[in-house]
């Protein structure tokens, strides 16, 4: 019975010694510095091309430390080096933070790097971008004031582009209540704390509840 409890007691502190040695994927891991050619390289943590290959790398960042904008010689030599084309890069990790590549609509083929405002089981980023948006313009009399017709036109809009990243697979969605339901069906009193919820409160929620989504399945860094 004694050799029965002490291997149970062993196997028990050697599964609780390999959980503590694994680290928490979370907001402040530090990944590996270098460039990521796809969504493989952030969840192995093995970016594909290290950043000392590139002398003198030069980005400058947004006030809120969100968006990464790369100087025209180091997107150069980016460009110049074996990874020929900055199409072949998905991302990168500077200082021990990643940030995944963006190409907004309306920026006029400007390229920046995002942050991962959250990061867990489900990632959550946001980025600026410029939409089209059609409106109606009446045309008026100016005599009479009364209306006489009215045309189409195109009004360009800044908008926020919220979306939220599976890490396990790399899927991106925008962040909605019911694509964010999709991906949690592993928890079933998640599930039904939203679905008590008014469309108001999981609008003004929804961040917190992937935080604490997160919280409660965490993944953990490759052995």
């Amino acid at each position: 019975m004694k050799v029965i409890v002490w291997t149970l007691w062993c196997s028990c502190m050697l599964f609780f010694v390999s959980a503590q040695a694994q680290q928490k994927i979370k907001k402040g891991y530090n990944f590996e510095d270098g460039v990521y050619t796809s969504h493989l390289d952030l969840k192995n943590n093995t970016p594909s091309f290290p950043l000392y290959k590139i002398p003198s790398f030069d980005y400058q960042l947004d006030g809120e430390k969100n968006l990464l904008f790369l100087s025209e010689v180091s997107m150069a030599k980016l460009s110049d080096s074996e990874l020929k084309s900055l199409d072949n890069i998905w991302g990168l990790c500077i200082k021990g933070k990643p940030y995944m590549k963006v190409n907004p609509k309306g920026k006029d083929g400007a390229i920046y790097f995002v942050n991962y405002h959250v990061l867990g089981r489900v990632c959550y980023l946001y980025y600026p971008s410029i939409e089209d948006k059609e409106v109606e313009m009446m045309i008026y009399n100016p005599y009479s004031g009364n209306r006489v017709g009215g045309r189409k036109i195109v009004n360009r809009e800044r908008v926020l582009v919220k979306k939220i990243m599976l890490f396990e697979t790399g899927e991106i969605q925008d962040c909605t209540a019911e694509n964010f339901k999709k991906w949690i069906e592993d928890d079933e009193r998640l599930l039904n704390t939203l679905s008590d919820m008014t469309e108001e409160e999981l609008q003004d929620k929804l961040f917190k509840t992937i935080k604490i989504y997160n919280d409660r399945h965490p993944i953990f860094e490759e052995s």
